[in-house]
């Protein structure tokens, strides 16, 4: 019995051995599954035959802003929109007017530039938005379809991080601070 037992033995073995190149070559093959790319939690949409991305300030998809309506008086705040948004001043202010308190001045606060091509600094390389350390300084891009919107969800990260992945909209608060400008 023990030869019988010693054979089976070197069988198992010798079959093991055998196997053993392809579970060693399976366990070094990697797995092949799509990168995601940096920005792709802001997934892109096209306006214009233009890919454009939401803004990365503040943390995605992580806080909803707070059950104010818009237009509901918040603090005192200031801006001021720079020469480069000339004959966009209507649709920034329209922005700041949402969130409620926002006073233009000629200089002072939180200063407003424009771009008419992406936002450079933001952390990506497509943002049409970015709004630096809750309103110290806010830099749009002139790209997009609806710069009142987007000037809404910039100035809006002067309290929220974004809400949501997803296209932004008119439809709430909520809507305003999600992560794409569609």
């Amino acid at each position: 019995m023990s030869v019988l037992k010693r054979g089976a033995g070197a069988l198992l073995a010798s079959l093991l051995l055998a196997a053993l190149p392809f579970t060693a070559e399976a366990a070094e093959t990697p797995v092949t599954t799509p990168a995601v790319p940096a920005a792709s939690a802001e997934a892109t949409a096209a306006t214009e035959g233009v890919a454009l991305t939401g803004d990365r300030a503040g943390d995605r998809a992580t806080a909803r802003p707070a059950k104010q309506p818009a237009g509901a008086a918040q603090a005192s705040w200031y801006y001021h929109i720079t020469a480069s948004c000339r004959g966009y001043e209507n649709a920034i202010t329209a922005g700041a007017d949402y969130w409620g308190g926002g006073v233009r001045t000629a200089s002072s606060g939180t200063p407003v530039s424009c771009t008419n091509g992406y936002v450079a600094g933001c952390g990506i390389s497509n943002a049409v938005g970015c709004n630096w350390n809750y309103g110290g300084r806010i830099a749009l891009s002139t790209m997009v379809r609806d710069v009142a919107l987007l000037s809404t969800h910039e100035f809006g990260h002067n309290w929220y991080d974004h809400s949501a992945v997803g296209c932004a909209s008119w439809n709430s608060a909520y809507d305003v601070m999600k992560t794409q400008m569609c």
